[in-house]
């Protein structure tokens, strides 16, 4: 009872998380891709009955690692096949790095050092959102913030046990989403080490954390090089590299990129605590060792996918841990805020205060809008969006002057009572913005299409795209592995001069499937879909003149055969 009075103000948040977090989980249909694609290769994995190869189409995926679509599978088994389960496991990923937040910050800083990270971390945009999400990074975010822990606990306790259990978290990391959890804490550890001076490991402390960071990897690829052999190793590896080489899947972006997404999205986290990143500018009582590793921790991260090739929101996702604790130490040392940080809070908040004023407006004048957004907007794809018919709710307008009363009252107040205030009103914004905006975005951009696919459960067809990427169609059909389709493919691999699948790279592989639904749809008669943007419309009718589209909507368009068409 003494310790429950004590952390009163932690369990009250613990359970308003579980409030906010755990209804309306499953509203919307999941996104492409990241949502759907590990959605569905934990799908496959509960039909094969295989829990150790991930599989795409029922076919090896080497993209990514199996840890995380294990609990996606797991929360399948107990929830079914629906969004729901996609996105629970980070819904209790959320629920431990709040915890551990917690914990840490207080041991170190107190009490209300402990409260305003957890209170940073789900006040902010993105960083709430985060948790509601079906995609990797707040698992794999979860396990190299313990490995540094147990880093951290090695230098001001000299263990070896500290290594290895950092090294544990470390594989565990790995067999998430790969070997770039090894970049980041190694990177950090480096620098941590060149900028302060603190030389805090030898050879045998590091091969203790080699040792606990092979248990799991080790285990894992062990078990998979002795069943495929060394291939599914080898493209794994290069897929990695390819992702600091290329913009995969068209994800470039300008260097100043992650900056940005920070600055917006992690409102108002990001405004706080950037003049403590770049600069000691809060006196740290005691402990400093933690502090500085999340500096450090921070700029690892963000230089490192700053200069990488592929830029996604997510890939930053890791910046926000770090500035969460020292955006909880600078509120808990906060007497009042200073020129900049007025500047970086009314400029982003007014920023979030005109978005959510033109999500209201839409449910005013959504006819007025969309005419507008489609007379300024010169893709097809997206004005064709922009003409489903969507119900824009209007509350967003009553969030907005709700955040333009709050931020006013900070701006003025400046002080740590009403800064933690807005952190507590600002969540329930975020909250209320994501039951209001994100059905009608949904709606707009995949709703209707995804519900089509849906209506194909439990039918004897193949399922196909053309002129883009996705794992809807696998998914929201509940895609079945046909004998037929098996056959073909394995019949022109065969002519190819291949034995399996297993003998093509990455790139090969993606004309093969191509070549495959040529086959599929032209010379068998094979139930078959094809999803198409409406860009490829005419591509469709030109490639294959015996289709007819039966679907349009959210701006794809799906063709059936003539005779499954007039049934």
């Amino acid at each position: 009872m003494k310790l429950l009075k004590e952390h009163i103000a932690f369990c009250v948040i613990l359970l308003s998380y579980l409030l906010l977090f755990i209804p309306f989980l499953g509203d919307v249909y999941l996104f492409d891709w990241d949502e759907i694609n590990f959605a569905e290769a934990a799908r496959e994995m509960l039909i094969t009955g295989d829990w150790l190869n991930v599989r795409i189409n029922y076919e090896p995926f080497w993209e990514k690692p199996p840890l995380f679509i294990w609990l996606q599978a797991i929360s399948m088994k107990i929830f079914g096949v629906n969004e729901f389960a996609a996105r629970f496991p980070n819904v209790c990923a959320g629920l431990v790095t709040v915890s551990v937040l917690y914990v840490t910050v207080f041991r170190r800083y107190g009490k209300q050092a402990g409260v305003f990270t957890i209170l940073m971390y789900l006040g902010s945009f993105t960083s709430h959102f985060y948790f509601k999400s079906g995609i990797i990074d707040p698992v794999f975010n979860l396990f190299i913030f313990i490995s540094i822990l147990y880093l951290i606990k090695s230098i001001e306790v000299e263990k070896l046990s500290s290594f290895l259990w950092s090294g544990f978290y470390l594989g565990l990391a790995v067999i998430t989403k790969g070997p770039v959890a090894i970049l980041l804490v190694g990177l950090s550890g480096l620098v941590y080490q060149m900028v302060f001076g603190i030389s805090f490991y030898n050879f045998k402390k590091l091969a203790t954390l080699l040792l606990g960071l092979l248990i799991a990897p080790g285990l894992y690829f062990g078990l998979e090089v002795y069943a495929t052999g060394w291939w599914f190793l080898q493209e794994f590896i290069v897929y990695q590299i390819d992702l600091f080489r290329y913009p995969i899947a068209s994800h470039g972006q300008p260097i100043y990129y992650h900056v940005v997404v920070l600055l917006i999205g992690c409102f108002p986290l990001f405004g706080f605590t950037i003049k403590d990143m770049l600069f000691q500018r809060t006196v740290v009582a005691g402990d400093t060792t933690f502090y500085r590793w999340m500096k450090v921790l921070f700029w690892v991260v963000l230089i490192v996918f700053s200069l990488v090739t592929t830029k996604i929101v997510h890939y930053s996702s890791m910046c926000y841990i770090p500035l969460s604790v020292v955006g909880g130490v600078w509120l808990a040392n906060l007497v009042r805020m200073n020129v900049l940080e007025k500047i970086l809070f009314g400029s982003i908040g007014t920023i979030w205060i005109i978005i959510l004023t033109v999500c209201g407006v839409m449910g005013l004048r959504t006819a007025d809008m969309t005419r507008y957004l489609s007379e300024i907007i010169a893709d097809d794809f997206v004005r064709a969006q922009l003409a489903t018919d969507v119900s824009w709710s209007i509350v967003p307008l009553a969030l907005a002057a709700l955040l333009i009363g709050l931020l006013i009252k900070t701006l003025i107040k400046g002080d740590k009572l009403n800064v933690s205030k807005f952190l507590v009103w600002n969540t329930l914004i975020i909250t209320f913005t994501i039951l209001s905006v994100v059905p009608s975005v949904e709606h707009l951009t995949q709703r209707t299409w995804k519900s089509h696919l849906s209506s194909y459960q439990n039918k004897e067809m193949q399922h196909f795209t053309l002129g883009f990427k996705s794992y809807a169609h696998r998914y929201y059909t509940q895609q079945e592995l046909l004998s037929e389709v098996a056959a073909i493919r394995k019949k022109l691999l065969n002519k190819k001069g291949y034995s399996e699948i297993l003998d093509l790279d990455q790139f090969a592989k993606g004309e093969f499937d191509n070549e495959v639904r040529d086959y599929v749809i032209r010379k068998t008669d094979i139930p078959i879909s094809v999803s198409a943007k409406i860009q490829k419309f005419k591509s469709v009718g030109e490639k294959y003149p015996t289709l007819v589209k039966v679907f349009e909507g959210n701006g794809y368009g799906v063709w059936e055969r003539a005779k499954a068409a007039g049934k």
